[in-house]
């Protein structure tokens, strides 16, 4: 299964086996980690591999899981750096899903102070992932997703690839199942939205950039697949206006 195909098959993992996974595979995901394409360029990153099996090594809050391993990613704060860090983190979660592991992301659990103080830069979110207890794949149609319709505005009428990259876009994991996304579409271009949080939510603002960054990974990932031609920009008309309802995030630009 590739990481396409994963985009449609996969679940959030939260029992795991607490076993070791063989150090060939872990050195395998660490490479391909530094080897991924960054959404936005020259942004510093660091990935850091946690064994939780050798020494305890939990992480604070509600929503912590307890995983045999855990990837962490630090980043230097600066213009879209939490965009571009749920970009990658997906690319890294699908990957390793794809060769039978589970994952989920830790977006609200936090490491330890002497975890997080060993990082290169300023924490961000965490991957959890293992030997799942339970099937790591399910069909897509238990994906618990917001309709299309809800999501999408279409201006013109479009392929049925572009629609295909739209699904994958749609069924991309979100802290707390927000799912802020929202798209504008036309033949050659989708303008993508976050929608806006209410003023007594404004904390998780945080999140919504990240989660924007992990349905951005499938997006893009499906346009590869697809053989389209796509390029990230930002349109100065568009980031400069005002929106009641969502707020401007980015356009991709299809050839």
């Amino acid at each position: 299964m590739n990481m396409f195909d994963t985009i449609f098959a996969r679940q959030s993992i939260r029992n795991f086996c607490q076993e070791r996974i063989d150090w060939e595979t872990l050195e395998d995901i660490l490479k391909f980690a530094d080897s991924l394409p960054m959404l936005i360029k020259d942004s510093k990153v660091e990935f850091k591999l946690v064994s939780n099996i050798e020494q305890k090594q939990g992480f604070n809050g509600p929503f912590s899981i307890k995983a045999p391993y855990y990837i962490c990613l630090s980043a230097e704060k600066t213009e879209d750096y939490l965009l571009n860090a749920g970009y990658l983190m997906q690319q890294l979660n699908l990957y390793i899903e794809s060769k039978g592991l589970g994952t989920c992301f830790l977006g609200t659990a936090n490491p330890g102070r002497a975890l997080k103080s060993s990082m290169k830069y300023d924490y961000v979110i965490s991957l959890a992932f293992g030997k799942s207890k339970g099937p790591v794949y399910r069909d897509p149609s238990q994906a618990n997703r917001l309709p299309e319709e809800d999501l999408v505005v279409y201006k013109e009428e479009v392929s049925s690839n572009i629609r295909k990259m739209l699904e994958a876009a749609r069924l991309a994991p979100s802290s707390i199942n927000n799912q802020p996304w929202r798209f504008v579409v036309y033949k050659n271009r989708i303008h993508v939205f976050a929608r806006k949080n209410p003023w007594f939510a404004k904390p998780l603002d945080r999140m919504k950039m990240i989660d924007m960054g992990i349905m951005m990974a499938n997006l893009l990932i499906a346009a590869e697949e697809l053989w389209i031609d796509v390029k990230v920009a930002k349109s100065d008309a568009l980031k400069n206006k005002s929106f009641p309802n969502n707020e401007y995030i980015l356009t991709v630009l299809i050839s």
